[in-house]
């Protein structure tokens, strides 16, 4: 009986011991399933990334490579772009959504700015009635500008040097916000962000920048430029002989602008800029000759009395200049080129812009010069070129309709999120590193705890009534394409320049919903993640924490940032202009800054002839980038920690959470860019083309060689690296 009893518990414990291991090895299987993310959404984050790869590239040998070489051989540059990269076709995305909405048949349930984008729209969408309303629409501007002189007799050509007023044309210019000679503008007063002031600043080119006009008299882009501006006054009328010769005193003219304007590379100290005076000190300054036929006083006077702006200004009036040397010289070039060579330049100005929405006689003459300067061999689709003016312009309204469509509102929580975690990494940064005084870093951390921000789209373009409110005064009909874009840049002009009198509202957001970017605002302190961007590759609420930070999580870095840039290091937690750094610390900050100067400016572009990379210029967003990749993967690795474990493994991806932090961030700025687009970049651009983007940043990144195990001394893990943040 005993024996019986003992097998019985025998064959019980037995079985017991079964039970407990089929259980476990249930559960065990279990837990492995949930170590593998298998969703759809995971199922396309991983392709995306692994479909991006060349892995007949080593990581360390060069990311930018690895990242995004099959990328490269898949998007293929569009004969209408000059480079293609994944911000460009996020757009390309973004403008297909609005492109329905605009197309979408005006109904009785559309409120006024509903009807104001579609009819705009439509108006730039019919090309027939443009092309048959021709040139006519132009001579009326011209017209109020004292005429064309290189028109002669011709429709347009009423120009009468001894009516020549350049004060009153310059005036007339800015209503339509063109600004050939000065740029006047108002703006925040960056020494004091709650209020508004007047600035004179020196003025952009005809052609992308100044350093096009640095290349010679005789250079290809040059040579292009001045056949674009004898072409379009030909077609308006002029002589082939007057063309020729008023045209290359125009270009003649623009190069002594050019010569006279200070550099990109001397702006970048923003108390150098700031030169506040009283508008009676304009002409104890910058003395007017008698025979340029301008007046300091009557010129700002006369705009701020302008039909919508109504503001009275006296003698005391302050005005910041900011530049100085150019207007030190100005008068003597106007003196020097006379009268009729500057009425004729400023209307080109004028008519160089306005061509766009003329027909497509003028398409062609612009697809000519766009061949030459950035490579472009086709002109955008039209449809393209109307939905991308409307975002531009008015893009609160069209705003309102694209987040209606296609705006996730969850992940707005999440960026939100996203922003605590990356505040508190950028203060651990502040608070390790070896060069700040206590003082400095203290206010540092405040102010990066003082930094606001704006996510996705302002409420109000959901009310009905405030946001026709916003564009009550704006008014545009369906038949009259060009009247629309005077009309549209008039009420942007005025609207801007009647707020000199109005206390500066922090709140208010300034980017169109629908904008794939992102941006840090000095002055208000502020960062700014609207819808557009808050999509894959940047962002995917569902997938890996890993591609989010390494995405929009390094954007997010990107922009604190640049609020301790070299520029942004200038002005404090409420945006003004001020030295809160001690000078022992600006002084460590411009030795570290010059390591990325020096870094970057040794960085050869293949595709613009081996040309360097401009450290000077680039140095900012080279230092945001710098900063936002070490603050995103800190604060991500803070995340797993808090965690207690490692994410899910993507399905059939053999990479690390830690690699795919990198390799996503290397993806969002895969790009290619053809020859004129390189030279461009280097030539106008603060920030270094993509490629560069992703090695630099690497190189100095211990993080990402540790996560490759990047030997010492190889191409993406140097010896010598620099960092500021």
């Amino acid at each position: 009986m005993m024996e019986k009893v003992m097998l019985f518990l025998l064959l019980c414990f037995l079985i017991t011991v079964i039970v407990l291991a089929v259980l476990l090895a249930v559960r065990s299987t279990q837990e492995d399933k949930e170590d593998i993310c298998v969703t759809t959404d995971c199922t396309e984050s991983a392709a995306r990334l692994l479909n991006n790869l060349d892995t007949s590239v080593k990581p360390c040998d060069n990311f930018f490579d690895f990242a995004c070489g099959t990328w490269r051989k898949l998007n293929i540059i569009p004969e209408d772009r000059s480079s293609q990269d994944v911000f460009g076709i996020l757009r390309d995305e973004v403008e297909v959504v609005l492109k329905n909405l605009l197309e979408a048949p005006v109904t009785e349930k559309d409120i006024g700015v509903e009807k104001l984008i579609k009819n705009m729209y439509s108006s730039c969408m019919n090309q027939d009635l443009i092309k048959q309303r021709n040139i006519s629409v132009a001579f009326p501007v011209i017209n109020d500008l004292g005429g064309w002189p290189v028109l002669g007799s011709k429709p347009g050509g009423n120009w009468n040097e001894s009516e020549y007023d350049l004060t009153k044309i310059l005036i007339e210019l800015i209503k339509y916000n063109n600004k050939p000679l000065l740029e006047m503008y108002v703006y925040t007063d960056v020494k004091n962000s709650t209020v508004r002031v007047i600035y004179l600043d020196q003025p952009g080119f005809g052609m992308p920048g100044q350093k096009y006009y640095q290349k010679g008299r005789d250079d290809v882009m040059v040579k292009a430029y001045e056949e674009l501006a004898k072409s379009v006054v030909m077609s308006f009328g002029a002589t082939e002989e007057t063309a020729t010769n008023d045209v290359k005193a125009m270009v003649d003219l623009e190069f002594d602008i050019a010569n006279i304007s200070m550099a990109a590379e001397d702006r970048r100290d923003s108390n150098v800029l700031y030169n506040r005076m009283p508008m009676s000190q304009l002409s104890e300054n910058f003395s007017e000759p008698a025979d340029v036929m301008f007046n300091w006083n009557n010129y700002i006077t006369g705009i701020m009395l302008m039909e919508g702006v109504n503001i009275t200004v006296n003698e005391s009036e302050p005005i910041v200049v900011r530049a100085v040397p150019y207007f030190e010289k100005f008068f003597g070039i106007l003196q020097k080129h006379g009268k009729r060579t500057v009425s004729n330049y400023v209307v080109w100005r004028i008519m160089k812009n306005r061509i766009y929405n003329l027909d497509e006689t003028y398409e062609d003459m612009i697809t000519k010069y766009n061949k030459v300067l950035y490579g472009t061999a086709v002109p955008r689709a039209r449809w393209r070129k109307c939905s991308s003016y409307i975002n531009s312009n008015l893009g609160m309204a069209l705003g309102r309709l694209f987040v209606k469509e296609a705006f996730d509102e969850e992940s707005k929580k999440d960026t939100e999120e996203l922003i605590r975690r990356l505040k508190i990494s950028f203060n651990e940064l502040v608070g390790g590193n070896d060069w700040m005084d206590d003082a400095t870093r203290e206010l540092a951390r405040e102010k990066a705890n003082s930094i606001k921000q704006k996510i996705g789209y302002q409420e109000v373009i959901l009310n009905d009534k405030e946001i026709d409110k916003l564009y009550s005064n704006y008014s545009v009909n369906a038949d009259t394409y060009f009247e629309n874009i005077l009309a549209i840049i008039n009420r942007i002009s005025i609207d801007s320049i009647r707020m000199l009198r109005t206390k500066v509202d922090k709140t208010w957001w300034t980017t169109a919903p629908a904008t794939v970017n992102a941006y840090y605002n000095s002055v208000l302190n502020r960062i700014m993640f609207p819808a557009g961007i808050l999509q894959p590759p940047f962002y995917g609420r569902s997938q890996p924490k890993s591609m989010n930070y390494g995405g929009i999580g390094v954007v997010i870095g990107h922009e604190i940032t640049h609020g301790f840039d070299d520029r942004g290091r200038q002005y404090d937690k409420d945006g003004n202009l001020e030295q809160w750094w001690s000078d022992d610390a600006i002084s460590r900050f411009k030795v570290k800054a010059q390591c990325i100067i020096d870094q970057y400016g040794n960085f050869s572009l293949p595709e613009a002839d081996g040309m360097h990379l401009n450290g000077i210029n680039t140095q900012g967003e080279n230092i945001a980038d710098n900063g936002g990749l070490k603050q995103s993967f800190r604060a991500y690795r803070d995340w797993v920690k808090e965690r207690g474990k490692e994410e899910s493994q993507l399905p059939g991806v053999s990479y690390n959470h830690n690699q795919l932090f990198f390799i996503n961030f290397a993806q969002i700025w895969c790009a290619s860019m053809r020859r004129e687009n390189a030279i461009n970049r280097i030539l106008t651009g603060v920030h270094s083309p993509g490629r560069f983007r992703v090695v630099g940043t690497l190189q100095n990144s211990p993080d990402f060689a540790a996560a490759f195990n990047c030997q010492k001394g190889s191409y993406m893990n140097p010896n010598k690296k620099c960092g500021v943040w």
